[in-house]
């Protein structure tokens, strides 16, 4: 354990909360138990919970940590597993499966807790979660994909459940850990298309931060799939700095807490700002199938990176959907936080003909807009659509073209192209400045209505056939 003194360094004006707000155990009438391969385990079966049987639903395994397995049901607490079974959590997932095993912990003569997860662990855990799909799923419709979260001791075991079967977790969220596995084992869950969510706090009692996970983030970082949530502080739900002491102080260990509240604050504001409305969105986009991105390579241009929008692009994207000068003309009306444009993130690479790219300033690496071009607007036609939107600071570079160029250019190398259109308001001179750079002409005059109806426009279509 570290000796880490963090109380010197809290920032003025905040203050030490000693206890989350959240009642403990409220939601454990959810859960039954059963046991296999000599472990017990607890579990939410949501087909008996007002979700419809003969469905496929994902199913969420938590691992708890040190010493938790001797606390009974209060174990489905601690591994963050309790309020994934509310109704407002199981309703955004559209039903999950949860499934809490418990380590064999004892203690020995010493009084020291023994037994607590370890690789002798690992088969026979990889064999009960199959067990409990076997038993409790597949009568019901089966799994559709699988999570594995764990806090602390489960955590880490997070990491060699993964690194011992690869292909087998579709989303890891490791807590509490700095236990990170190797390049190769993270290559090959790239590989496999693997979601991470990594989590520890910067002042965590037990883990080592700046010496042992700092080098390993950016590869993390490099990952396809991944989201690095490592904050200054913990918090509890009233805002106040996350102490718990039971002889040792573990309040920044505890970052399990917070997670499980959906990072979010009790007033419903958000511990992050790239997840306005909370963890279950994050998980949520994990679970949804983008068949399409993986189709969708990286390209460059003299000036950027041409690459898919991720989900941790939000924030990014906020900057000029939430600009009132780059919305004014655009089919949608200013976002008004970053949370408007988790759907638009979520229903992207859903169509195998069309292209979205975000667009990212090589100089400083920033997303400052995004472009494609898309069939699905005019299937019945030959006619492919295109659309754009970028920073407003950023306007007058020529960025927009030299995107728009190198995108059209790879569309017509692999997909049969043979007639663009685009529409523009008649006052957005630079749209229409772009298109004409593109080589595109005067088709007809229309107009057209912003998706809230806030606003319409008189506009014109420009129209180039190769």
């Amino acid at each position: 354990m570290k000796n880490n003194d963090w109380t010197k360094e809290i920032p003025q004006g905040s203050f030490i909360s000693t206890k989350p707000t959240y009642k403990v155990g409220e939601y454990f009438n959810l859960f039954k138990n059963d046991k296999a391969c000599n472990m017990k385990y607890y579990f939410f079966d949501p087909t008996e919970n007002g979700f419809e049987k003969g469905k496929a639903y994902p199913v969420f395994v938590f691992l708890h940590g040190y010493t938790n397995a001797l606390e009974g049901d209060v174990c489905i607490n601690y591994s963050g597993a309790e309020f994934f079974a509310k109704d407002d959590y199981q309703k955004s997932f559209g039903g999950a499966y949860i499934l809490v095993p418990l380590a064999n912990e004892k203690r020995n003569s010493e009084g020291i807790v023994i037994d607590s997860w370890e690789n002798s662990y690992v088969n026979p855990l990889y064999n009960l979660i199959n067990e409990f799909i076997k038993t409790h799923c597949e009568p019901n419709g089966g799994v559709s994909k699988k999570l594995l979260w764990g806090n602390s001791a489960g955590g880490a075991m997070v990491y060699k459940m993964a690194e011992n079967f690869p292909d087998f977790f579709n989303i890891l969220i490791p807590v509490g850990t700095d236990d990170i596995p190797s390049d190769s084992v993270i290559d090959q869950w790239d590989k496999n298309n693997v979601h991470l969510f990594f989590a520890m706090g910067k002042r965590d009692e037990f883990n080592d931060y700046e010496n042992v996970v700092v080098p390993r983030l950016p590869r993390l970082a490099k990952m396809k799939n991944s989201f690095i949530f490592t904050p200054d502080w913990v918090y509890n739900g009233d805002k106040g700095i996350a102490s718990i002491n039971f002889g040792t102080e573990m309040g920044q260990h505890c970052l399990v807490n917070p997670m499980a509240c959906n990072l979010l604050y009790d007033d419903g504001t958000c511990m992050d700002n790239r997840l306005p409305r909370g963890l279950t969105d994050w998980i949520n986009y994990a679970l949804t199938d983008h068949p399409y991105i993986e189709k969708t390579p990286v390209l460059e241009t003299e000036h950027l990176i041409l690459r898919p929008i991720k989900f941790t692009d939000l924030e990014a994207i906020y900057k000029w959907t939430g600009d009132e000068k780059t919305a004014k003309f655009m089919l949608y009306s200013k976002y008004k936080s970053t949370a408007d444009g988790v759907d638009w993130v979520n229903s992207m690479y859903k169509n195998p003909d069309d292209l979205d790219y975000g667009f990212v300033w090589k100089e400083t690496g920033e997303l400052i807009g995004s472009g494609g071009i898309y069939h699905s607007h005019h299937p019945e036609t030959e006619v492919w659509s295109i659309g754009y939107s970028i920073r407003s600071d950023m306007w007058g570079k020529g960025i927009t073209t030299e995107a728009m160029k190198k995108i059209l250019e790879y569309a017509r190398s692999t997909r049969d192209v043979k007639e663009i259109a685009g529409t523009f308001a008649v006052d957005n001179i630079g749209s229409r400045r772009v298109m004409e750079k593109l080589g595109m002409s005067y088709l007809e005059d229309t107009e057209y209505t912003k998706w809230d109806g806030s606003a319409s426009f008189k506009a014109q279509t420009f129209y180039k056939k190769f």
